[in-house]
Protein backbone atom coordinates (compact mmCIF):
# COMPACT_ATOMS: atom_id res chain seq x y z
CA UNK A 1 0.00 0.00 0.00
CA UNK A 2 1.25 3.47 -0.85
CA UNK A 3 1.91 6.15 1.75
CA UNK A 4 -1.02 8.17 0.44
CA UNK A 5 -3.43 5.38 1.22
CA UNK A 6 -5.63 3.28 -1.08
CA UNK A 7 -6.44 4.65 -4.51
CA UNK A 8 -9.45 2.40 -4.99
CA UNK A 9 -12.16 1.07 -2.72
CA UNK A 10 -14.15 -2.04 -3.57
CA UNK A 11 -17.39 -3.11 -1.91
CA UNK A 12 -17.97 -6.86 -2.13
CA UNK A 13 -21.54 -8.03 -1.57
CA UNK A 14 -22.01 -11.67 -0.64
CA UNK A 15 -18.71 -11.83 1.25
CA UNK A 16 -19.61 -15.02 3.13
CA UNK A 17 -20.27 -16.94 -0.08
CA UNK A 18 -17.79 -18.97 -2.12
CA UNK A 19 -17.17 -16.26 -4.72
CA UNK A 20 -17.53 -13.27 -2.41
CA UNK A 21 -15.18 -14.78 0.15
CA UNK A 22 -12.57 -15.52 -2.50
CA UNK A 23 -12.92 -11.98 -3.86
CA UNK A 24 -12.56 -10.51 -0.38
CA UNK A 25 -9.36 -12.46 0.19
CA UNK A 26 -7.92 -11.71 -3.25
CA UNK A 27 -8.63 -7.97 -3.35
CA UNK A 28 -7.22 -7.55 0.16
CA UNK A 29 -3.95 -9.07 -1.05
CA UNK A 30 -3.58 -6.44 -3.78
CA UNK A 31 -1.85 -3.10 -3.23
CA UNK A 32 -3.77 0.18 -3.44
CA UNK A 33 -7.16 -1.38 -2.71
CA UNK A 34 -9.32 -0.70 0.31
CA UNK A 35 -11.72 -3.61 0.69
CA UNK A 36 -15.10 -3.84 2.41
CA UNK A 37 -17.13 -7.03 2.47
CA UNK A 38 -20.85 -7.17 3.16
CA UNK A 39 -22.90 -10.22 4.15
CA UNK A 40 -25.21 -11.36 6.90
CA UNK A 41 -22.64 -13.81 8.28
CA UNK A 42 -18.90 -13.27 8.64
CA UNK A 43 -16.72 -14.89 5.95
CA UNK A 44 -15.05 -18.16 6.77
CA UNK A 45 -12.08 -17.46 4.49
CA UNK A 46 -9.28 -15.32 5.96
CA UNK A 47 -9.61 -11.83 4.52
CA UNK A 48 -6.51 -10.03 5.73
CA UNK A 49 -6.83 -6.29 6.08
CA UNK A 50 -10.32 -6.14 4.56
CA UNK A 51 -13.22 -4.88 6.68
CA UNK A 52 -16.47 -6.81 7.06
CA UNK A 53 -19.91 -5.32 7.63
CA UNK A 54 -22.93 -7.38 8.64
CA UNK A 55 -25.96 -6.40 6.58
CA UNK A 56 -29.13 -7.96 5.18
CA UNK A 57 -29.52 -6.84 1.57
CA UNK A 58 -33.26 -7.51 1.76
CA UNK A 59 -33.62 -4.80 4.42
CA UNK A 60 -34.02 -1.68 2.30
CA UNK A 61 -33.99 0.78 5.22
CA UNK A 62 -30.81 -0.71 6.67
CA UNK A 63 -29.18 -0.66 3.23
CA UNK A 64 -30.07 3.01 2.81
CA UNK A 65 -28.35 3.81 6.08
CA UNK A 66 -25.24 1.72 5.37
CA UNK A 67 -24.60 2.31 1.68
CA UNK A 68 -25.93 5.86 1.60
CA UNK A 69 -22.87 6.90 3.62
CA UNK A 70 -20.27 5.18 1.43
CA UNK A 71 -19.09 8.20 -0.53
CA UNK A 72 -15.65 6.84 -1.46
CA UNK A 73 -16.52 3.46 -3.02
CA UNK A 74 -15.08 3.21 -6.55
CA UNK A 75 -15.88 -0.41 -7.41
CA UNK A 76 -18.58 -2.94 -6.55
CA UNK A 77 -18.51 -6.72 -6.78
CA UNK A 78 -22.02 -8.12 -6.44
CA UNK A 79 -21.78 -11.83 -5.66
CA UNK A 80 -24.77 -12.02 -3.31
CA UNK A 81 -27.36 -14.71 -3.95
CA UNK A 82 -30.57 -15.78 -2.24
CA UNK A 83 -31.80 -19.33 -2.96
CA UNK A 84 -35.17 -20.82 -2.08
CA UNK A 85 -34.56 -23.00 0.94
CA UNK A 86 -37.33 -25.56 0.53
CA UNK A 87 -36.51 -26.33 -3.11
CA UNK A 88 -33.38 -24.82 -4.64
CA UNK A 89 -34.09 -25.97 -8.21
CA UNK A 90 -37.71 -24.79 -8.18
CA UNK A 91 -36.52 -21.44 -6.90
CA UNK A 92 -34.67 -20.79 -10.15
CA UNK A 93 -38.03 -20.28 -11.88
CA UNK A 94 -39.92 -18.80 -8.92
CA UNK A 95 -40.99 -15.14 -9.46
CA UNK A 96 -40.88 -14.47 -5.72
CA UNK A 97 -37.28 -15.67 -5.56
CA UNK A 98 -36.38 -13.59 -8.58
CA UNK A 99 -37.87 -10.54 -6.89
CA UNK A 100 -35.72 -11.11 -3.81
CA UNK A 101 -32.50 -11.23 -5.81
CA UNK A 102 -33.49 -8.19 -7.86
CA UNK A 103 -34.33 -6.29 -4.67
CA UNK A 104 -30.95 -7.08 -3.09
CA UNK A 105 -29.09 -5.43 -5.95
CA UNK A 106 -31.38 -2.40 -5.98
CA UNK A 107 -31.22 -2.02 -2.21
CA UNK A 108 -27.45 -1.76 -2.44
CA UNK A 109 -27.09 0.26 -5.63
CA UNK A 110 -29.87 2.83 -5.18
CA UNK A 111 -28.27 4.51 -2.15
CA UNK A 112 -24.68 3.73 -3.16
CA UNK A 113 -24.94 5.26 -6.63
CA UNK A 114 -26.34 8.44 -5.11
CA UNK A 115 -23.57 8.62 -2.52
CA UNK A 116 -20.49 7.38 -4.39
CA UNK A 117 -20.04 9.98 -7.10
CA UNK A 118 -16.66 8.51 -8.00
CA UNK A 119 -18.06 5.05 -8.71
CA UNK A 120 -16.26 3.51 -11.68
CA UNK A 121 -17.34 -0.10 -12.07
CA UNK A 122 -19.85 -2.76 -10.97
CA UNK A 123 -19.32 -6.49 -11.52
CA UNK A 124 -22.17 -8.98 -11.39
CA UNK A 125 -21.50 -12.69 -10.84
CA UNK A 126 -24.14 -14.71 -12.67
CA UNK A 127 -23.90 -18.08 -14.41
CA UNK A 128 -25.10 -20.32 -17.26
CA UNK A 129 -28.71 -20.06 -16.12
CA UNK A 130 -28.53 -16.83 -18.12
CA UNK A 131 -28.77 -19.16 -21.13
CA UNK A 132 -31.58 -21.29 -19.68
CA UNK A 133 -29.58 -24.39 -18.70
CA UNK A 134 -32.06 -24.89 -15.85
CA UNK A 135 -34.96 -25.27 -18.30
CA UNK A 136 -35.08 -28.99 -19.16
CA UNK A 137 -37.11 -28.64 -22.36
CA UNK A 138 -34.93 -25.95 -23.90
CA UNK A 139 -32.73 -27.11 -26.78
CA UNK A 140 -29.40 -25.35 -26.31
CA UNK A 141 -26.25 -25.35 -28.44
CA UNK A 142 -22.96 -26.78 -27.17
CA UNK A 143 -20.97 -24.86 -26.13
CA UNK A 144 -22.90 -21.80 -25.01
CA UNK A 145 -21.60 -18.42 -26.12
CA UNK A 146 -22.29 -14.90 -24.91
CA UNK A 147 -24.15 -14.21 -28.17
CA UNK A 148 -26.82 -16.74 -27.21
CA UNK A 149 -30.18 -14.92 -26.94
CA UNK A 150 -32.02 -14.76 -23.66
CA UNK A 151 -33.98 -17.85 -22.72
CA UNK A 152 -37.77 -17.64 -22.69
CA UNK A 153 -39.41 -16.61 -19.43
CA UNK A 154 -38.18 -14.56 -16.51
CA UNK A 155 -34.78 -14.83 -14.87
CA UNK A 156 -33.43 -12.64 -12.08
CA UNK A 157 -30.15 -12.36 -13.98
CA UNK A 158 -32.07 -10.45 -16.64
CA UNK A 159 -33.79 -8.31 -14.01
CA UNK A 160 -30.45 -7.37 -12.44
CA UNK A 161 -28.80 -6.68 -15.78
CA UNK A 162 -31.73 -4.54 -16.98
CA UNK A 163 -31.81 -2.65 -13.70
CA UNK A 164 -28.17 -1.62 -14.05
CA UNK A 165 -28.71 -0.68 -17.71
CA UNK A 166 -31.58 1.62 -16.70
CA UNK A 167 -29.48 3.02 -13.86
CA UNK A 168 -26.63 3.88 -16.20
CA UNK A 169 -28.91 5.45 -18.80
CA UNK A 170 -30.51 7.57 -16.08
CA UNK A 171 -27.18 9.34 -15.73
CA UNK A 172 -26.24 8.06 -12.28
CA UNK A 173 -22.53 8.36 -13.00
CA UNK A 174 -19.98 7.20 -15.58
CA UNK A 175 -19.54 3.72 -14.19
CA UNK A 176 -19.44 0.58 -16.31
CA UNK A 177 -20.71 -2.96 -15.77
CA UNK A 178 -19.09 -6.37 -16.28
CA UNK A 179 -21.03 -9.62 -15.98
CA UNK A 180 -19.15 -12.85 -15.28
CA UNK A 181 -20.86 -16.18 -15.94
CA UNK A 182 -18.85 -18.92 -14.22
CA UNK A 183 -19.98 -22.53 -14.39
CA UNK A 184 -20.18 -25.07 -11.53
CA UNK A 185 -18.31 -23.01 -8.94
CA UNK A 186 -16.14 -24.71 -6.31
CA UNK A 187 -15.09 -22.70 -3.26
CA UNK A 188 -15.41 -22.39 0.51
CA UNK A 189 -18.76 -21.67 2.12
CA UNK A 190 -20.80 -22.77 5.12
CA UNK A 191 -24.54 -23.18 4.71
CA UNK A 192 -24.46 -22.72 0.95
CA UNK A 193 -27.00 -24.04 -1.50
CA UNK A 194 -24.66 -24.74 -4.42
CA UNK A 195 -21.66 -26.62 -2.96
CA UNK A 196 -21.90 -30.22 -4.19
CA UNK A 197 -18.11 -30.69 -4.04
CA UNK A 198 -18.13 -29.94 -0.32
CA UNK A 199 -20.98 -32.44 0.04
CA UNK A 200 -18.82 -35.07 -1.65
CA UNK A 201 -15.87 -34.28 0.65
CA UNK A 202 -18.08 -34.59 3.74
CA UNK A 203 -19.68 -37.80 2.44
CA UNK A 204 -16.27 -39.34 1.86
CA UNK A 205 -15.17 -38.32 5.37
CA UNK A 206 -18.31 -39.90 6.84
CA UNK A 207 -17.69 -43.12 4.92
CA UNK A 208 -14.15 -43.28 6.28
CA UNK A 209 -15.33 -42.65 9.83
CA UNK A 210 -17.95 -45.39 9.47
CA UNK A 211 -15.30 -47.83 8.26
CA UNK A 212 -17.01 -48.33 4.95
CA UNK A 213 -15.92 -47.81 1.39
CA UNK A 214 -17.30 -44.93 -0.62
CA UNK A 215 -19.39 -46.30 -3.48
CA UNK A 216 -18.94 -45.10 -7.03
CA UNK A 217 -22.11 -43.98 -8.82
CA UNK A 218 -23.36 -46.23 -11.61
CA UNK A 219 -24.45 -45.15 -15.04
CA UNK A 220 -23.39 -42.29 -17.21
CA UNK A 221 -22.58 -38.99 -15.52
CA UNK A 222 -22.36 -35.43 -16.71
CA UNK A 223 -19.27 -33.83 -18.17
CA UNK A 224 -19.07 -30.24 -16.98
CA UNK A 225 -16.74 -27.28 -16.87
CA UNK A 226 -15.97 -26.23 -13.31
CA UNK A 227 -14.84 -22.81 -12.13
CA UNK A 228 -12.52 -22.21 -9.18
CA UNK A 229 -13.79 -19.41 -6.91
CA UNK A 230 -10.20 -18.15 -6.67
CA UNK A 231 -10.11 -17.85 -10.46
CA UNK A 232 -13.34 -15.84 -10.40
CA UNK A 233 -11.77 -13.52 -7.83
CA UNK A 234 -8.81 -12.95 -10.14
CA UNK A 235 -11.17 -12.26 -13.03
CA UNK A 236 -13.13 -9.78 -10.91
CA UNK A 237 -9.94 -7.86 -10.12
CA UNK A 238 -9.07 -7.85 -13.83
CA UNK A 239 -12.57 -6.73 -14.88
CA UNK A 240 -12.53 -3.88 -12.36
CA UNK A 241 -9.96 -2.02 -14.42
CA UNK A 242 -9.67 -3.64 -17.86
CA UNK A 243 -10.91 -1.36 -20.67
CA UNK A 244 -12.08 -4.33 -22.73
CA UNK A 245 -14.23 -5.58 -19.84
CA UNK A 246 -16.41 -2.48 -19.64
CA UNK A 247 -20.08 -3.16 -20.34
CA UNK A 248 -19.43 -6.73 -21.44
CA UNK A 249 -20.53 -10.20 -20.34
CA UNK A 250 -18.03 -13.06 -20.18
CA UNK A 251 -18.27 -16.79 -19.68
CA UNK A 252 -15.63 -18.10 -17.30
CA UNK A 253 -14.38 -21.61 -16.45
CA UNK A 254 -11.18 -23.33 -15.37
CA UNK A 255 -10.39 -23.96 -19.04
CA UNK A 256 -10.97 -27.71 -19.23
CA UNK A 257 -13.87 -30.15 -18.97
CA UNK A 258 -14.21 -32.77 -16.26
CA UNK A 259 -16.46 -35.84 -15.83
CA UNK A 260 -18.29 -35.61 -12.50
CA UNK A 261 -17.80 -39.35 -11.98
CA UNK A 262 -14.01 -38.80 -11.89
CA UNK A 263 -14.34 -36.64 -8.76
CA UNK A 264 -15.30 -39.66 -6.63
CA UNK A 265 -12.03 -41.68 -6.85
CA UNK A 266 -10.04 -38.42 -6.72
CA UNK A 267 -11.66 -37.42 -3.42
CA UNK A 268 -11.35 -40.95 -2.05
CA UNK A 269 -7.63 -41.11 -2.80
CA UNK A 270 -6.98 -37.62 -1.42
CA UNK A 271 -8.81 -38.30 1.85
CA UNK A 272 -7.65 -41.87 2.37
CA UNK A 273 -11.05 -43.46 1.79
CA UNK A 274 -11.35 -46.88 0.21
CA UNK A 275 -13.32 -47.06 -3.02
CA UNK A 276 -16.35 -49.30 -3.02
CA UNK A 277 -18.34 -51.00 -5.73
CA UNK A 278 -20.19 -49.28 -8.52
CA UNK A 279 -23.86 -48.96 -7.68
CA UNK A 280 -26.80 -46.65 -8.20
CA UNK A 281 -27.46 -44.44 -5.18
CA UNK A 282 -28.53 -40.97 -4.12
CA UNK A 283 -25.71 -39.12 -2.36
CA UNK A 284 -28.14 -36.98 -0.35
CA UNK A 285 -29.91 -40.07 1.00
CA UNK A 286 -26.62 -41.83 1.82
CA UNK A 287 -25.34 -38.70 3.51
CA UNK A 288 -28.46 -38.55 5.67
CA UNK A 289 -27.91 -42.15 6.77
CA UNK A 290 -24.41 -41.31 8.04
CA UNK A 291 -25.16 -37.81 9.37
CA UNK A 292 -25.51 -39.07 12.96
CA UNK A 293 -21.71 -39.52 13.00
CA UNK A 294 -20.99 -35.88 12.20
CA UNK A 295 -21.35 -34.27 15.68
CA UNK A 296 -18.91 -36.79 17.12
CA UNK A 297 -16.47 -36.13 14.28
CA UNK A 298 -16.59 -32.39 14.94
CA UNK A 299 -15.59 -33.02 18.56
CA UNK A 300 -13.11 -35.80 17.82
CA UNK A 301 -11.13 -33.86 15.21
CA UNK A 302 -11.63 -30.38 16.65
CA UNK A 303 -13.42 -29.16 13.54
CA UNK A 304 -14.53 -25.57 13.02
CA UNK A 305 -17.54 -26.72 11.02
CA UNK A 306 -21.00 -26.63 12.63
CA UNK A 307 -21.89 -29.85 14.43
CA UNK A 308 -25.29 -29.74 12.78
CA UNK A 309 -24.64 -31.09 9.31
CA UNK A 310 -27.67 -29.32 7.82
CA UNK A 311 -26.35 -25.99 9.06
CA UNK A 312 -22.95 -26.85 7.62
CA UNK A 313 -24.04 -27.96 4.15
CA UNK A 314 -27.19 -25.90 3.80
CA UNK A 315 -29.25 -27.11 0.89
CA UNK A 316 -26.29 -28.24 -1.21
CA UNK A 317 -27.23 -31.94 -0.88
CA UNK A 318 -30.28 -31.17 -3.03
CA UNK A 319 -27.99 -30.06 -5.84
CA UNK A 320 -25.44 -32.81 -5.15
CA UNK A 321 -28.04 -35.40 -6.14
CA UNK A 322 -27.13 -34.60 -9.73
CA UNK A 323 -23.63 -35.96 -9.08
CA UNK A 324 -24.84 -39.52 -8.49
CA UNK A 325 -27.89 -39.52 -10.76
CA UNK A 326 -27.38 -41.29 -14.09
CA UNK A 327 -28.07 -39.36 -17.27
CA UNK A 328 -29.41 -40.63 -20.55
CA UNK A 329 -26.92 -41.41 -23.32
CA UNK A 330 -26.31 -38.23 -25.27
CA UNK A 331 -27.12 -35.98 -22.31
CA UNK A 332 -23.65 -36.04 -20.75
CA UNK A 333 -22.91 -32.55 -22.11
CA UNK A 334 -26.39 -31.15 -21.58
CA UNK A 335 -25.92 -29.15 -18.39
CA UNK A 336 -23.62 -26.24 -19.00
CA UNK A 337 -20.61 -26.45 -21.27
CA UNK A 338 -19.74 -22.87 -22.12
CA UNK A 339 -17.31 -21.20 -24.50
CA UNK A 340 -14.67 -18.97 -22.87
CA UNK A 341 -12.89 -17.55 -25.90
CA UNK A 342 -14.34 -14.07 -25.44
CA UNK A 343 -12.80 -13.46 -21.99
CA UNK A 344 -9.42 -14.72 -23.21
CA UNK A 345 -9.50 -12.45 -26.22
CA UNK A 346 -10.39 -9.55 -23.91
CA UNK A 347 -7.25 -10.14 -21.88
CA UNK A 348 -7.97 -12.55 -19.02
CA UNK A 349 -6.08 -15.81 -19.48
CA UNK A 350 -6.34 -17.36 -16.01
CA UNK A 351 -6.90 -21.12 -15.84
CA UNK A 352 -6.41 -24.14 -13.60
CA UNK A 353 -6.55 -27.90 -14.06
CA UNK A 354 -9.82 -29.02 -12.46
CA UNK A 355 -8.28 -32.08 -10.79
CA UNK A 356 -5.64 -29.82 -9.22
CA UNK A 357 -8.40 -27.43 -8.12
CA UNK A 358 -10.27 -30.24 -6.39
CA UNK A 359 -7.16 -31.38 -4.53
CA UNK A 360 -6.47 -27.77 -3.54
CA UNK A 361 -9.92 -27.37 -2.00
CA UNK A 362 -9.71 -30.66 -0.13
CA UNK A 363 -6.50 -29.36 1.46
CA UNK A 364 -8.15 -26.01 2.15
CA UNK A 365 -11.17 -27.65 3.78
CA UNK A 366 -8.73 -29.52 6.02
CA UNK A 367 -6.66 -26.42 6.76
CA UNK A 368 -9.83 -24.56 7.75
CA UNK A 369 -10.89 -27.61 9.82
CA UNK A 370 -14.08 -28.12 7.88
CA UNK A 371 -13.36 -31.81 7.32
CA UNK A 372 -11.06 -34.22 9.20
CA UNK A 373 -7.38 -34.42 8.23
CA UNK A 374 -6.22 -37.15 5.87
CA UNK A 375 -4.99 -40.29 7.54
Amino acid sequence: MTGKGPKKKVLIAGASGAVGGAALSHFSSLPDWEVVGVSRRPPIMPYGRARHLSADLLDRDACQQIFGGMHDVTHVVFAALNEREDDVVAGWSDPAQMAKNAAMLANLCDPLCDAARGLQHISLVHGPKAYGVHLPDLDLPIPLRETQPRAPGDNFYYWQEDYLTRKRKAGAGEWAVTILRPSSVVGVVIGGALSPFLVLAVFASLCREAGRAMPLPAGRGEIVDFTDADLIAEALAWAAEAPHARNEAFNLTNGDVFPIRDAFPLVAESLGVSVGSVCQYDIADELACLAHLWPGMVEKYGLAAPSDIETFLGFSPQVARVWTAPVQPGDELRWNLINTIKVRQAGFAGCIDTADMMRKYLRRYQDLKLIPPAL
